[in-house]
């Protein structure tokens, strides 16, 4: 109907109707190519708040998982200054046996967490980041991935020399059982005394048990100044993410 009414002004020369054509066209078009922006933009601004509380969700979780792998390590770092503080002494205090025999059962344990963020994971390999508006939040985000690959080259090596130091470390002691072993792990309220045999004469005189400790002494301090440096890089994207909620 347009293009023959266009048609029969071209032929007719009736330049202002021409005109008055050609403009609605136009404004037709601009108007359903503002439309399908609005409704696309409108779309992402719900799929955005969708994301954003399930990143939410996933922090806090991961915030969680890493405060208690934070508090182990700090844990276990404190037991084993106690048994290599026994060791050099040649004496086993009473009130120290419990972290002493923490030490020997979990020295050799690294406690691990799901740090990463599936959605987040889900957000990169779908091309949706656009989606975030705020970007010091994606920028985090980013900074938080690459830092996890940073930790996890770290865990590798860390584990290296816990299996090097196992040899020396646990010669003079043994575990009553897989199963004991298990539970002192996951059950903070077993005592770890009930689950651990030694000698504590032939640990003091084996200058090669003390050296082990404290090279897994060593391991549980850099864990605990990773954990410490991962709960920081997730609680200011907490931060960023409560503020991105807030946003209408």
């Amino acid at each position: 109907m347009l293009l023959r009414r266009v048609t029969k002004d071209v032929r007719d020369q009736n330049w202002t109707a021409i005109a008055i054509d050609f403009l609605i066209v136009v404004t037709g078009v601009f108007i359903g190519i503002q439309v399908a922006n609005w409704n696309e933009e409108r779309l992402n601004r719900q799929d955005e708040r969708v994301l954003i509380a399930r990143l939410r969700t996933d922090f806090d979780r991961i915030g969680e998982n890493a405060e208690r792998s934070l508090v182990y390590h700090e844990k276990m770092a404190a037991n084993l200054r106690t048994l290599i503080r026994s060791v050099r002494s040649d004496r086993l205090k009473d009130n120290d046996v419990a972290a002493f025999d923490q030490a020997l059962i979990l020295g050799i344990t690294i406690q691990t967490s799901a740090d990463h963020s599936g959605t987040f994971t889900e957000i990169m390999s779908s091309g949706r980041a656009n989606v975030l508006r705020d970007r010091d939040l994606l920028d985090a985000l980013v900074d938080y991935e690459d830092f996890l690959k940073r930790f996890d080259f770290a865990i590798h090596w860390y584990m290296d020399l816990i299996m090097s130091a196992v040899p020396a470390y646990t010669s003079a002691f043994g575990y009553d059982s897989e199963f004991q072993l298990r539970q002192a792990l996951f059950d903070n309220k077993t005592e770890a005394s009930l689950h651990v045999k030694y000698d504590f004469n032939a640990l003091t005189a084996d200058p090669t048990f003390e050296n082990a400790a404290e090279q897994l002494l060593f391991v549980h301090i850099g864990m605990v100044l990773w954990r410490q440096r991962i709960s920081e890089r997730v609680d200011a994207i907490q931060i960023e993410l409560s503020d991105a909620l807030s946003v209408d």
